[in-house]
Protein backbone atom coordinates (compact mmCIF):
# COMPACT_ATOMS: atom_id res chain seq x y z
CA UNK A 1 0.00 0.00 0.00
CA UNK A 2 1.22 3.66 -1.08
CA UNK A 3 0.19 6.76 0.78
CA UNK A 4 0.17 10.13 -1.18
CA UNK A 5 0.01 13.66 0.31
CA UNK A 6 -1.05 16.35 -1.40
CA UNK A 7 -0.31 19.93 -0.62
CA UNK A 8 -0.44 23.20 -2.57
CA UNK A 9 1.78 26.32 -2.97
CA UNK A 10 0.20 29.29 -4.60
CA UNK A 11 -3.64 30.37 -5.13
CA UNK A 12 -5.86 28.42 -7.33
CA UNK A 13 -7.67 31.81 -7.88
CA UNK A 14 -7.88 33.62 -11.27
CA UNK A 15 -9.55 36.73 -10.36
CA UNK A 16 -6.82 38.73 -8.76
CA UNK A 17 -2.95 36.75 -9.61
CA UNK A 18 0.25 37.80 -7.93
CA UNK A 19 2.79 39.71 -10.21
CA UNK A 20 5.35 37.92 -8.08
CA UNK A 21 4.11 34.55 -8.29
CA UNK A 22 1.96 33.81 -10.68
CA UNK A 23 2.10 30.25 -10.78
CA UNK A 24 -0.54 27.94 -8.63
CA UNK A 25 1.50 24.51 -7.86
CA UNK A 26 0.17 21.05 -6.60
CA UNK A 27 2.47 18.46 -5.46
CA UNK A 28 1.88 15.07 -4.29
CA UNK A 29 4.46 12.82 -2.65
CA UNK A 30 3.87 8.91 -2.62
CA UNK A 31 5.88 6.84 0.52
CA UNK A 32 5.80 3.43 1.13
CA UNK A 33 2.84 3.27 4.01
CA UNK A 34 4.92 1.09 6.42
CA UNK A 35 8.54 3.09 5.33
CA UNK A 36 6.41 6.06 6.48
CA UNK A 37 5.33 5.22 9.76
CA UNK A 38 8.58 3.51 10.70
CA UNK A 39 10.97 5.96 8.82
CA UNK A 40 9.41 9.20 7.85
CA UNK A 41 7.56 10.15 10.68
CA UNK A 42 10.59 9.63 13.63
CA UNK A 43 12.66 11.45 11.57
CA UNK A 44 10.69 14.39 11.05
CA UNK A 45 9.82 14.73 14.38
CA UNK A 46 13.67 14.25 15.37
CA UNK A 47 14.41 17.49 13.02
CA UNK A 48 11.79 19.43 14.88
CA UNK A 49 13.00 18.48 18.35
CA UNK A 50 16.62 19.27 17.59
CA UNK A 51 16.11 22.62 16.18
CA UNK A 52 12.73 23.88 17.56
CA UNK A 53 12.35 21.77 21.18
CA UNK A 54 9.33 19.89 20.20
CA UNK A 55 7.56 18.42 17.10
CA UNK A 56 4.80 20.31 17.91
CA UNK A 57 5.72 22.45 15.29
CA UNK A 58 4.53 22.33 11.86
CA UNK A 59 7.18 22.60 9.08
CA UNK A 60 5.51 25.30 6.79
CA UNK A 61 7.17 26.62 3.72
CA UNK A 62 6.14 30.18 4.02
CA UNK A 63 7.01 30.56 7.54
CA UNK A 64 10.42 29.41 7.60
CA UNK A 65 11.25 30.96 4.27
CA UNK A 66 9.71 34.56 6.04
CA UNK A 67 10.73 33.50 9.86
CA UNK A 68 7.82 33.88 11.34
CA UNK A 69 6.00 32.49 14.30
CA UNK A 70 7.93 28.94 15.57
CA UNK A 71 10.43 29.82 12.95
CA UNK A 72 11.78 33.49 14.20
CA UNK A 73 14.78 31.62 15.60
CA UNK A 74 16.13 31.37 11.79
CA UNK A 75 16.64 35.15 11.85
CA UNK A 76 19.64 34.05 13.71
CA UNK A 77 21.85 32.97 10.56
CA UNK A 78 23.93 30.37 12.72
CA UNK A 79 21.00 28.40 13.62
CA UNK A 80 19.13 29.07 10.36
CA UNK A 81 22.52 27.24 8.31
CA UNK A 82 22.27 24.08 10.57
CA UNK A 83 18.66 23.80 10.03
CA UNK A 84 18.56 24.19 6.68
CA UNK A 85 21.92 21.41 6.19
CA UNK A 86 19.37 19.08 8.36
CA UNK A 87 16.33 19.69 6.40
CA UNK A 88 18.18 18.98 2.83
CA UNK A 89 19.35 16.12 4.44
CA UNK A 90 16.31 14.97 5.65
CA UNK A 91 14.71 15.51 2.31
CA UNK A 92 17.59 13.96 0.13
CA UNK A 93 17.87 11.22 2.48
CA UNK A 94 14.32 10.38 2.94
CA UNK A 95 12.48 7.99 0.46
CA UNK A 96 9.53 9.65 -1.54
CA UNK A 97 8.25 9.96 -4.98
CA UNK A 98 7.02 12.91 -6.61
CA UNK A 99 4.53 13.64 -8.92
CA UNK A 100 3.07 17.47 -9.53
CA UNK A 101 0.95 19.94 -11.48
CA UNK A 102 1.87 23.55 -12.11
CA UNK A 103 -0.56 25.98 -13.66
CA UNK A 104 0.60 29.60 -15.19
CA UNK A 105 -2.40 31.54 -14.11
CA UNK A 106 -1.33 34.26 -16.82
CA UNK A 107 -1.16 31.92 -19.44
CA UNK A 108 -4.13 30.21 -18.38
CA UNK A 109 -6.42 33.11 -18.21
CA UNK A 110 -4.97 34.33 -21.61
CA UNK A 111 -6.92 31.42 -23.32
CA UNK A 112 -10.18 33.00 -22.76
CA UNK A 113 -13.24 31.46 -22.48
CA UNK A 114 -14.10 29.78 -18.56
CA UNK A 115 -10.90 28.32 -17.44
CA UNK A 116 -11.02 25.48 -15.14
CA UNK A 117 -10.26 25.34 -11.77
CA UNK A 118 -6.52 25.08 -11.44
CA UNK A 119 -6.21 22.83 -8.12
CA UNK A 120 -8.90 20.47 -10.00
CA UNK A 121 -6.78 20.60 -13.10
CA UNK A 122 -3.47 19.60 -11.34
CA UNK A 123 -5.40 16.77 -9.35
CA UNK A 124 -6.43 15.44 -12.36
CA UNK A 125 -2.83 15.54 -13.95
CA UNK A 126 -1.44 13.70 -10.83
CA UNK A 127 -4.12 11.00 -10.87
CA UNK A 128 -3.63 9.90 -14.29
CA UNK A 129 0.11 9.46 -14.03
CA UNK A 130 -0.47 8.14 -9.96
CA UNK A 131 -2.20 4.97 -11.96
CA UNK A 132 0.34 4.61 -14.57
CA UNK A 133 3.06 5.22 -11.97
CA UNK A 134 1.71 2.30 -9.60
CA UNK A 135 0.09 -0.36 -12.37
CA UNK A 136 3.67 -1.81 -12.74
CA UNK A 137 3.75 -2.54 -8.86
CA UNK A 138 0.50 -3.68 -8.95
CA UNK A 139 0.25 -1.24 -5.73
CA UNK A 140 -2.85 0.71 -4.46
CA UNK A 141 -3.11 4.00 -2.86
CA UNK A 142 -4.39 6.21 -0.28
CA UNK A 143 -4.83 10.13 -1.29
CA UNK A 144 -4.14 12.63 2.39
CA UNK A 145 -5.02 15.94 1.16
CA UNK A 146 -4.67 19.23 2.91
CA UNK A 147 -8.29 20.56 3.29
CA UNK A 148 -9.23 23.95 1.90
CA UNK A 149 -12.80 24.27 4.02
CA UNK A 150 -15.73 22.17 3.14
CA UNK A 151 -17.22 23.18 -0.18
CA UNK A 152 -13.77 23.31 -1.42
CA UNK A 153 -12.91 19.69 0.08
CA UNK A 154 -16.70 18.69 -1.67
CA UNK A 155 -15.73 19.54 -5.30
CA UNK A 156 -12.61 18.13 -5.08
CA UNK A 157 -14.35 14.69 -3.82
CA UNK A 158 -16.71 15.14 -6.65
CA UNK A 159 -13.35 15.28 -9.07
CA UNK A 160 -11.88 12.46 -7.83
CA UNK A 161 -15.35 10.35 -8.20
CA UNK A 162 -15.78 11.35 -11.72
CA UNK A 163 -12.27 10.66 -12.27
CA UNK A 164 -12.89 7.03 -10.97
CA UNK A 165 -15.46 6.06 -13.57
CA UNK A 166 -12.82 6.29 -16.09
CA UNK A 167 -11.45 8.95 -19.06
CA UNK A 168 -10.69 8.77 -22.37
CA UNK A 169 -7.13 7.17 -21.79
CA UNK A 170 -7.70 4.96 -18.67
CA UNK A 171 -10.87 2.49 -18.04
CA UNK A 172 -12.85 2.62 -14.56
CA UNK A 173 -11.32 -0.77 -13.85
CA UNK A 174 -7.97 0.38 -14.13
CA UNK A 175 -8.08 3.50 -12.15
CA UNK A 176 -10.51 1.59 -9.04
CA UNK A 177 -7.75 -1.39 -8.91
CA UNK A 178 -5.28 1.89 -8.25
CA UNK A 179 -6.89 3.96 -5.71
CA UNK A 180 -7.57 3.21 -2.12
CA UNK A 181 -9.42 5.87 -0.58
CA UNK A 182 -9.26 9.98 -0.17
CA UNK A 183 -9.24 12.01 2.71
CA UNK A 184 -8.95 15.77 3.44
CA UNK A 185 -6.58 16.33 6.46
CA UNK A 186 -6.08 19.94 8.51
CA UNK A 187 -2.46 21.18 9.16
CA UNK A 188 -3.61 21.34 12.72
CA UNK A 189 -2.98 17.48 12.90
CA UNK A 190 1.01 18.11 12.19
CA UNK A 191 1.03 15.23 9.43
CA UNK A 192 4.64 14.85 8.39
CA UNK A 193 3.44 13.66 5.07
CA UNK A 194 1.89 16.94 3.92
CA UNK A 195 4.54 19.40 5.60
CA UNK A 196 6.82 17.40 3.27
CA UNK A 197 4.63 18.17 -0.18
CA UNK A 198 4.64 21.71 1.55
CA UNK A 199 8.31 22.14 1.61
CA UNK A 200 8.47 20.12 -2.49
CA UNK A 201 5.35 22.66 -3.61
CA UNK A 202 7.13 25.55 -3.87
CA UNK A 203 10.44 24.87 -5.41
CA UNK A 204 8.81 23.26 -8.02
CA UNK A 205 6.66 26.95 -8.47
CA UNK A 206 9.98 28.96 -8.25
CA UNK A 207 11.36 26.50 -11.22
CA UNK A 208 8.58 26.78 -13.46
CA UNK A 209 8.84 30.88 -13.14
CA UNK A 210 12.86 30.40 -13.93
CA UNK A 211 14.36 27.30 -14.56
CA UNK A 212 17.79 28.92 -14.83
CA UNK A 213 17.56 30.91 -11.98
CA UNK A 214 19.22 29.71 -8.25
CA UNK A 215 16.90 27.56 -6.78
CA UNK A 216 19.02 24.94 -4.11
CA UNK A 217 15.44 23.75 -2.34
CA UNK A 218 14.63 22.52 -6.15
CA UNK A 219 18.21 20.95 -6.66
CA UNK A 220 17.25 18.94 -3.51
CA UNK A 221 14.25 17.73 -4.26
CA UNK A 222 14.72 17.66 -7.85
CA UNK A 223 15.79 13.55 -8.41
CA UNK A 224 12.27 12.64 -6.24
CA UNK A 225 10.23 13.89 -9.21
CA UNK A 226 9.23 10.66 -11.19
CA UNK A 227 10.64 10.59 -14.47
CA UNK A 228 11.50 8.47 -17.82
CA UNK A 229 14.62 8.31 -19.48
CA UNK A 230 16.08 11.21 -16.70
CA UNK A 231 12.41 13.31 -18.43
CA UNK A 232 10.17 14.84 -15.75
CA UNK A 233 8.00 16.21 -17.94
CA UNK A 234 5.03 14.79 -18.54
CA UNK A 235 5.60 12.51 -16.29
CA UNK A 236 6.38 13.61 -12.30
CA UNK A 237 5.58 17.28 -13.68
CA UNK A 238 2.85 18.82 -16.00
CA UNK A 239 3.31 22.56 -16.44
CA UNK A 240 0.08 24.03 -17.88
CA UNK A 241 -1.09 25.88 -20.54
Amino acid sequence: MKMMFLDESGDHSLDKIDSTYPIFVLAGCIFDFEYYHVKVVPEIQALKIKHFGNADVVLRSYDIRKQKNNFSVLVDKTKREAFYADLNSVMSALRYTVIAGAINKHGLKAQGGDPDNPYHLCFRFIMERVVAFLAPMHERVMFRIESRETHNDRRLGQEYETFKKGTSGMKSSEIQARFSDLSFNQKSQNIAGMQIADLVAYPIGKWVMDAKKENKAFEVIKSKIHAEKGDIMGYGLKVLP
